[in-house]
């Protein structure tokens, strides 16, 4: 089984978000998380761009009988989009964001080799309704899941 780091795993959620996005033929600026966003930023969602943005949360070691590693993390997408001037359009652009990855997500490894796959019970979505954002004229929603992988031993 392959060792990741957690920065590892989060490269490749990345890279497995953008393949997705791809395939479905949305723009969508897929980054690292950073923890905030900018009023910027979430005037340029509302106008042009759609974001997703990810974070790991939650991590844990534990270590096995057999003196493996294992991480145990949520990992969090948070997505954005605006109305690109169309009044109440943001709603349905940013649930087409989310259910690009949405639909991908049950059985998958995320392009990584997961110690297990993602089992659809686990998948978590929920809206991010804020002043801010629908002052910004920008929808927000949060997909999480748990993933399990093996982390290289400090020697």
């Amino acid at each position: 089984m392959t060792e990741y780091t957690a920065d590892q795993v989060l490269q490749g959620i990345q890279e497995w978000a953008e393949q997705l996005y791809q395939a479905a033929t949305q723009k969508v600026e897929v980054a690292l998380h950073g923890g905030r966003f900018t009023l910027a930023d979430l005037k340029r969602y509302a106008t042009a761009d759609r974001a997703c943005r990810i974070a790991l949360e939650g991590l844990r070691f534990e270590v096995t009988g057999r003196g493996e590693l294992i991480a145990t993390a949520q990992a969090v997408v948070v997505l954005l989009a605006g109305d690109n001037g169309k009044k109440g359009a943001r709603a349905l652009n940013v649930l087409q964001v989310a259910s690009v990855l949405q639909a991908a997500l049950p059985a998958s490894r995320c392009g990584l080799e997961l110690q297990d796959s993602i089992n659809a019970k686990d998948v978590r979505s929920a809206n991010l309704y804020s002043a801010a954002l629908d002052t910004a004229g920008t929808a927000g929603w949060v997909i999480t899941w748990p993933v399990k992988f093996h982390h290289p031993r400090v020697r």
